[in-house]
């Protein structure tokens, strides 16, 4: 091979090698996109700070810089369509998220109705909760993305917490069973669309210490913390870090 020969190998072995460096390096260095939807405890309701201590945000620094989670969730927002707010209505900004991994927490606010939570109507409709949450798998599963979807059981209501007045004690006391018949039907739903589930309820369940005080729905600081944990233990037995 002559010196015009070899510099034009040379060359083109260059230029291969710069297209496979820029090509690998960029899916490398490409971040994995979390959105978890929800609602106010998604968002982290009743936190002075939400955008560090939301379990997203503590999600966030469990999982590192390879991975970027963002927060979806929105105050009294409901899984039923006919609920206000629902998540229906945020479908498109998740979508233009276009994430690899979607995490659903909804169920509390669907409990609201029936004398509960003023004039809310919610537990109306719940035996459209179901195919409802069918429904929203389906839509999220066309994503580009291809996403992992896991749905959780959401948080309890825990009645042991301190500063409880009788009438919130009453309310929740009427909802607790309602959010169990839910969770039962997130649970179907996963099984039937062969998503992932995550259990965010019974661990937390009787642990008054996690909860905010004279409220007994939304989790303190710790419990975010705890809500981030189980959900970390969850993405870590089916990704690798």
């Amino acid at each position: 091979m002559n010196r015009n020969e070899t510099c034009i190998t040379s060359f083109y072995l260059c230029g291969l090698a710069l297209i496979l460096f820029f090509a690998l390096g960029g899916f490398t260095n490409k971040k994995i996109k979390i959105a978890c939807v929800g609602d106010s405890i998604t968002f982290g309701a009743r936190l002075d700070d939400p955008d560090q201590y939301s379990y997203p945000a503590q999600l966030q620094a469990l999982l590192g810089e390879k991975y970027a989670v963002e927060n979806f969730g929105v105050g009294g927002c409901t899984l039923i369509r006919k609920g206000i707010p629902t998540v229906w209505n945020e479908l498109p900004k998740i979508k233009a998220a276009n994430p690899d991994i979607i995490i659903i927490s909804l169920g509390t606010n669907d409990t609201c109705g029936m004398g509960t939570c003023g004039d809310r109507k919610c537990w109306e409709y719940k035996d459209e909760f179901e195919s409802d949450y069918r429904d929203l798998v389906d839509e999220l599963s066309k994503l580009s993305s291809r996403p992992q979807i896991y749905l959780c059981a959401p948080s309890p209501m825990v009645l042991e917490t301190p500063g409880l007045d009788s009438e919130r004690i009453a309310g929740l006391t009427t909802r607790k069973p309602r959010l169990q018949e839910l969770i039962g039907m997130t649970k179907s739903v996963a099984a039937e669309k062969n998503v992932h589930f995550i259990d965010l309820n019974a661990p937390l369940d009787h642990r008054p210490e996690l909860f905010t005080e004279s409220d007994g729905v939304h989790p303190n600081k710790e419990g975010y913390k705890a809500i981030a944990e189980l959900v970390f233990q969850k993405l870590g037995n089916e990704i690798n870090f």
